[in-house]
């Protein structure tokens, strides 16, 4: 079984502040909240709701590791580079943690603001477990799980972009909003800042999108089993095609999966033209039918004459997300080019 292992890191001559313990508990609390209140909307109830080590308090077990370098020498690295692979590297020899491959989430402190630490990156899967880094930002205040996304404070602290590099270690790539939901802005979309500008507005809510929830639905830190966790299933798409109904303004991919282990959902990313990034790329999901059939709605399809891609991915019953059966990850998505017009979407052979 993965863990998950917080390591709170900082060079040789920086300290770790006071209140560390406090904030990253917060910081958990507020994650777990997140993570299952939007499973459970989405009807992807976990096994597992609690999933941080805590200590007999209900803290979170903190790894605290000093690097070699100084900040003072100027070798310790203020931008760039990845420090998350040193940190765990360093808490692994310190601590004697087995090689389960975990998810690693590793906060960087290099002092009080203005001081930090500009890299936040994140990547892994249910498989692998995974990395992320982020910035420790040491301000005074407290943070609820009830609080917005994006209230003031929780945006000085960077919380959405902390939480966002963490699902990334989880395995969720990029999505955007469908904005007929009007929920907020997804954890995994645009920084806040960026999705007020292109959305034109001051949302301040936050929330998971469905396609995450189905991701992290099969996750060992969800499920409480590690079974078949390493496989890749051999999945083969058939029959993909599209309907479009005028009359509801949707369109209606179709198909059906056969896998050596199961899928249980099925995601569809819609590269539009007028996406620009995977940022804003609309996710669309829908469950696995016994007979390995789907019907997936397009809720919100492109209304403009142009050419796009949908990515297709199953969620597996083991946590594996794959689209070619040889890879994991929205890299391995079995790709369908489409045309759009006035008549709905077309799909290019």
């Amino acid at each position: 079984m993965p863990q998950i292992q917080i390591v709170f890191f900082t060079p040789a001559d920086v300290d770790a502040p006071a209140g560390v313990s406090r904030r990253l508990t917060q910081v958990a609390d507020y994650t777990e909240a997140m993570l299952v209140k939007w499973m459970k909307v989405w009807d992807y109830s976990p096994k597992r709701e609690q999933i941080f080590q805590r200590n007999s308090d209900g803290s979170v077990k903190i790894l605290f590791v000093k690097s070699p370098e100084t900040l003072a020498s100027g070798k310790f690295p203020l931008k760039g580079g990845n420090l998350s692979r040193k940190g765990k590297l360093l808490a692994v020899q310190k601590f004697k943690i087995p090689k389960n491959l975990d998810v690693w989430w590793v906060w960087v402190y290099v002092g009080d603001p203005p001081m930090k630490y500009s890299s936040y990156l994140g990547a892994g899967s249910a498989a692998t477990g995974g990395l992320s880094q982020v910035n420790y930002t040491n301000l005074p205040g407290e943070i609820s799980p009830a609080d917005k996304l994006a209230k003031p404070f929780l945006k000085e602290l960077t919380l959405k972009g902390t939480i966002h590099e963490f699902g990334h270690a989880l395995g969720l790539p990029h999505n955007g909003p469908l904005v007929k939901l009007d929920l907020g802005m997804p954890l995994m979309g645009a920084t806040i800042a960026n999705y007020r500008r292109v959305m034109k507005n001051r949302e301040a809510r936050g929330y998971v999108t469905e396609a995450s929830a189905a991701i992290l639905w099969k996750h060992p830190l969800f499920t409480g089993t590690a079974h078949r966790r390493y496989l890749i299933p051999k999945v083969e798409w058939h029959a993909i095609a599209v309907k479009n109904d005028h009359k509801k303004r949707v369109a209606h991919l179709t198909g059906r999966i056969t896998s050596n282990i199961p899928a249980h959902s099925i995601i569809v990313y819609d590269t539009a033209p007028d996406v620009r990034t995977q940022y804003f790329q609309k996710p669309y999901v829908a469950r696995v039918e016994k007979d390995g059939t789907f019907d997936i709605t397009i809720s919100e399809p492109v209304s403009v004459q142009a050419k796009g891609v949908f990515k297709i991915v199953a969620c597996c019953e083991n946590g594996t997300m794959t689209g070619d059966g040889k890879d994991r990850g929205l890299k391995s998505a079995h790709e369908i080019k489409y045309r759009t017009s006035r008549t709905g979407y077309q799909l290019i052979k």
